[in-house]
């Protein structure tokens, strides 16, 4: 069995960095880490002297290109133009290639093969990545999902949409789930 971490987000790789410290068989995963914000991507390049595959691009719904909003911190870029805007430049949007995560996924790996642990931090992207992969059946090949979730700071998703998303990924039985809090 392959062992693979993604991660979606990765910012500067510290989670990366974490991981590899962390779990006591790391050095046996096959790491892919996705992060579209070219300040992040210098620093993720020097991440944990091991071969990490790095997609410069943004973990969406769909491929191709769309306007990715810069943090005032570097941690809170987003691809959601409706998240909290005391964190996002609004103004002065870059435009960032997306990939249909979930057709990758598919693409990528086999569900009976490969165990997948997926960290996804990807600042309110979730919602939508995440409620496509249960409607396509892509949540079905990860086996632990390790995620944010950003709903309190898009103005658009309540906290009921966060219950139900959380109740819908409870409902694979295969999948571990962790919530991740900064």
């Amino acid at each position: 069995m392959r062992k693979i971490f993604i991660d979606a987000g990765a910012y500067t790789g510290d989670t990366i960095d974490k991981f590899l410290e962390e779990i006591s068989d790391a050095q046996e995963y096959g790491i892919y880490a996705f992060e579209p914000s070219p300040e992040n991507l210098i620093k993720l390049r020097d991440t944990g002297g091991k071969s990490i595959i790095i997609y410069e691009i943004a973990v969406w719904i769909e491929d191709g290109v769309a306007d990715f909003y810069l943090g005032r911190n570097p941690v809170a870029s987003t691809l959601i133009k409706t998240k909290e805007t005391g964190h996002i430049d609004l103004e002065k949007p870059i435009r960032v290639s997306t990939i249909d995560f979930s057709k990758w996924v598919i693409r990528t790996f086999n569900k009976r093969d490969d165990y997948i642990i997926l960290k996804m931090d990807i600042e309110g992207a979730e919602y939508k990545v995440l409620n496509k992969m249960i409607d396509d059946g892509s949540i079905n090949y990860i086996n632990e999902l390790w995620a944010e979730y950003h709903g309190r700071k898009i103005s658009d998703i309540s906290s009921d949409d966060t219950r139900k998303l959380k109740q819908k990924l409870r409902t694979y039985k295969h999948l571990i789930t962790k919530d991740l809090k900064h």
